[in-house]
């Protein structure tokens, strides 16, 4: 049974804020399906989410090389397809990305075809800019 929430934050601050929160609840093999648009808040978030995780390291958009590791409390894979198009990412292995033991997290994961379909569980997280620093952040946890 899914769960949603839905949050509004202010500031990248508070946007970071719900990131550390959420790390609180994950658990091994978890995965995070990101979507919304560019400077929608995806990147903050993980940033946060990787905190939460004791994560020391900076934590920056993989975009050019498609997959950053860090390791935290868990090993987080940090996932981003901006750079891909749906075609790619049909054809990207991405389950071999996936943290096995750890996090893996995925921005931009509405580019993975029949992503609106998919069940696969796990936590699929949107964002909307409502303002210029307020988003809209909607999280469904598809976790059993």
């Amino acid at each position: 049974m899914s769960r949603v929430r839905r949050y509004l934050t202010g500031s990248p601050a508070e946007t970071l804020k719900l990131g550390r929160r959420i790390a609180r609840m994950l658990r091994s093999d978890d995965i995070l399906f990101l979507s919304g648009d560019l400077g929608s808040g995806k990147t903050t978030f993980t940033r946060g989410v990787c905190q939460g995780l004791g994560i020391k390291e900076p934590v920056t958009s993989p975009s050019f090389i498609i997959v950053t590791e860090y390791t935290g409390k868990f090993k987080v894979s940090h996932i981003d397809l901006y750079r891909l198009d749906k075609a790619d990412c049909d054809i990207l292995p991405l389950e071999e990305y996936y943290a096995q033991g750890g996090i893996t997290i995925i921005e931009w994961a509405d580019r993975i075809p029949n992503f609106e379909r998919r069940l696969t569980p796990g936590f699929y997280i949107s964002f909307r800019i409502i303002r210029s620093n307020q988003r809209e952040i909607t999280i469904e946890d598809l976790r059993n």
